[in-house]
């Protein structure tokens, strides 16, 4: 008898630390269902992303983009969240096209959106380009940005 009373607790507490283990977990974020290619569009293939980072926090806020369509010269620049998605937080991605000199033009998509900022083109064959992207998290205090620096000049 004894053993099965012990058996039977046992089973009792294992089904009970089974049940905080599940309750402790962490939430797993949402998962973006954009990909930067079916946001620029047809044609567009990524050359370069760079992780969306915060100054301190170890996770990443999502990815920023560059994208480059070889039949009509065109880049593409999008900001694909990793956090808050599906909540409206700022969001924004940047396109830097080198003109001459130290002169560029700027094209930019900056709000509050769910998903991703963007897409920002320009025709930039032959010019290099830079690439910046920016995040916040449900709070403000946690922003995640990155910077494709200049480069991508073919």
């Amino acid at each position: 008898m004894r053993t099965r009373s012990v058996a039977a607790r046992a089973a009792v507490v294992v089904s009970a630390a089974s049940a905080l283990l599940t309750l402790a977990q962490p939430a797993q974020a949402a998962a973006n269902p954009y990909t930067p290619e079916g946001v620029c569009g047809s044609g567009y293939r990524v050359v370069d992303s760079r992780p969306l980072e915060h100054r301190t926090l170890s996770n990443t806020g999502g990815r920023v983009y560059l994208l480059y369509n070889s039949s009509n010269g065109y880049n593409c620049a999008v900001t694909i969240k990793g956090v808050a998605v599906g909540k409206q937080t700022g969001t924004e991605v940047t396109l830097l096209v080198r003109t001459s000199g130290d002169n560029s033009t700027r094209y930019s998509n900056g709000g509050d959106f769910k998903y991703y900022a963007g897409p920002v083109r320009a025709r930039a064959a032959g010019k290099c380009v830079e690439v910046f992207g920016h995040t916040f998290s449900t709070t403000s205090s946690n922003s995640y940005y990155a910077i494709i620096p200049w480069g991508h000049c073919g």
